[in-house]
């Protein structure tokens, strides 16, 4: 979402937004009926922060080479069940957000 590499999660306030986006995910997977351990959250901030600070998800590829994201795959899905199940994914909901408006021409109303 900030168009930039791995790196960017070494930095303690991103690393903890990435956090509570696993938190997020950890949740509702687990009312869908996933066994998901809580040490998953540090384990994905960890692979972040060790993988060389150049590297890019597919997320970042996807948006640097004008494709279409899978953002509803990724994220979408655990705002929608989220909703279904009565759990908040406020963290989800504005990556989703963002990701989907970065994604698309503005198409801005004016109020007359």
């Amino acid at each position: 979402m900030l168009l930039q590499p791995a790196g960017v999660m070494r930095d303690e306030q991103i690393g903890e937004m990435g956090r509570e986006l696993v938190r997020e995910c950890i949740a509702v997977g687990r009312a869908e009926g996933a066994v998901l351990g809580d040490e998953l959250v540090e384990s994905v901030v960890a692979g972040y922060r060790q993988a060389p600070p150049d590297s890019i998800n597919s997320l970042h590829g996807d948006r640097l080479a004008g494709r279409q994201t899978e953002i509803d795959a990724r994220n979408g899905v655990i705002v929608r069940l989220g909703l279904k199940r009565g759990i908040k994914t406020p963290c989800n909901q504005m990556t989703v957000a963002l990701l989907s408006a970065m994604s698309r021409p503005p198409n801005f109303k004016t109020g007359s």
